[in-house]
């Protein structure tokens, strides 16, 4: 999940740059790429243990490969929109936005699969409305970018189906019961087998599992 996203906001922020949208269009992107970065990161520190030299190592090997893809990408849009060739710059616009739909779906899996969503009200709010004001941002520009606008509207349209799901789970009961239960399991796992656990500790391990499954 978050190398699709982390490879989808590359693709855009080639595709927004070479374009010509407006700088913030172009900037967020690359802060977006930055974050999933980081989170990207804390899956290899923290999930599989990784010493500060190898994770710094992926991190360089990381950013060098977003970097050249990068430039690679952009120099193609480039290329494409000055030849006109129309179906080349449609496909590399909508590239981005089929990288980062697919990204949602480990996180639907897990989501099924847990009877609840996970994610904050707050993150998913905050998500949506990004998707509308840059997609209303786009009615500024000199002409409405159709396919800049799918990736900002597929982003959307995918929030509110999880605002959905999570809706759909308060109704059944089941929605924010998974960590509880796999605590309380674990918890009474280590008593017989080893030490108790605090609950904070199992509850940081109930994450770091879902986000493993998200990724796989």
């Amino acid at each position: 999940m978050l190398y699709l996203w982390f490879a989808g906001n590359m693709l855009y922020g080639a595709y927004a740059a070479a374009d010509g949208l407006y700088f913030g269009l172009v900037i967020q992107p690359q802060l977006f790429a930055f974050f999933t970065l980081l989170n990207i990161l804390q899956v290899y520190w923290y999930a599989h243990k990784w010493s500060m030299a190898k994770t710094l190592v992926a991190c360089v090997v990381l950013c060098a490969a977003y970097a050249g893809l990068h430039v690679g990408f952009w120099q193609a849009d480039l290329r494409a929109i000055a030849d006109h060739r129309d179906s080349a710059v449609t496909f590399l616009g909508v590239l981005p936005a089929i990288f980062i739909a697919v990204g949602f779906f480990p996180e639907f899996y897990v989501c099924i699969k847990e009877q609840s969503v996970e994610m904050s009200n707050f993150f998913i709010m905050l998500d949506i409305l990004g998707g509308v004001f840059s997609t209303i941002s786009l009615a500024f520009d000199h002409t409405f970018d159709y396919v800049a606008s799918i990736t900002y509207l597929i982003v959307v349209l995918l929030d509110i189906v999880l605002v959905f799901m999570k809706v759909y789970f308060y109704i059944r009961g089941t929605q924010g019961k998974f960590g509880h239960r796999s605590s309380v399991d674990r918890s009474s796992t280590s008593s017989h087998g080893g030490p108790p656990r605090s609950s904070s500790e199992s509850d940081a391990n109930v994450e770091l599992k879902r986000i493993e499954e998200g990724r796989a």
